[in-house]
């Protein structure tokens, strides 16, 4: 993805975010509309993209603010369908302004308005085969899908309804999962940007001499009648998953 192409982002940024956080997206199962003109010109952007350049271009958006970002991923693989990646969680450098970066990437969810959504949904029932309904059933199905679209960003409606391949109208529950698959990566950023840097994991050591000590007695208090061997058994499981962090605690 081209550098420049960050840009809008980053001038809109500051103006979305000051509106109501529907303004800038939501999460499934809330309704997002694009009321702003500062939203607007977001929405129109991200439709251009593709949602894997926008991940990209999240992680760089937070780069420059010296916050660094890594995305984990992991394999979804359902019986009678393709697989595909979700994003589950995100590691992020503890330093660097997080505010800026956090108040950037909540763009990049702005959802595309229900019009835009609605035609791209029209595009899509003209290439693809789908049982026809009356002109009320159709009117409904087309609101209902839209709705939902909206929850999502622009260039992830866009790519599940005109950017991608079916024999036969989408069902919400395949799209549903698209959406949230594509949607993912960018969430466990916002949501580790809002978090916050995880406290660092202790460090261990294996258990002293002493330590090994009070264990055995504690084993041999607990099965005082056992025979050495199972005794021994209990001590090597004990050994083999105990582990005592450094530090007052540990000394």
């Amino acid at each position: 993805m081209k550098q420049h192409g960050f840009t809008p982002i980053g001038q809109t940024a500051a103006t979305v975010t000051q509106g109501s956080p529907s303004a800038v997206g939501s999460n499934a199962g809330q309704t997002a509309v694009a009321v702003s003109p500062d939203a607007m010109r977001v929405a129109a952007w991200l439709a251009k993209q593709t949602p894997a350049d926008m991940d990209t271009a999240a992680v760089s958006r937070a780069s420059q603010h010296g916050v660094g970002l890594r995305v984990k991923l992991e394999g979804r693989y359902p019986e009678g369908g393709p697989s595909y990646m979700v994003a589950t969680a995100c590691e992020i450098s503890p330093t660097g302004d997080r505010e800026a970066a956090l108040a950037d990437l909540r763009n990049f969810l702005t959802p595309a308005p229900i019009r835009q959504i609605e035609a791209w949904l029209a595009e899509l029932s003209v290439l693809v085969a789908k049982r026809q309904g009356d002109e009320m059933e159709e009117g409904l199905r087309l609101t209902a899908y839209a709705s939902r679209l909206s929850r999502y960003p622009a260039d992830v409606a866009r790519a599940v309804t005109i950017g991608a391949s079916y024999k036969f109208w989408p069902t919400w529950d395949e799209l549903e999962k698209r959406c949230e698959a594509l949607t993912s990566p960018r969430r466990v950023m916002i949501a580790a940007l809002e978090r916050g840097p995880l406290p660092p994991e202790p460090e261990y050591r294996a258990p002293t001499p002493d330590e090994r000590e009070r264990i055995q007695a504690l084993i041999d208090g607990m099965f005082p009648a056992g025979a050495a061997d199972e005794k021994q058994a209990a001590m090597d499981l004990a050994m083999s998953r105990v582990k005592v962090p450094t530090g007052p605690m540990g000394e």
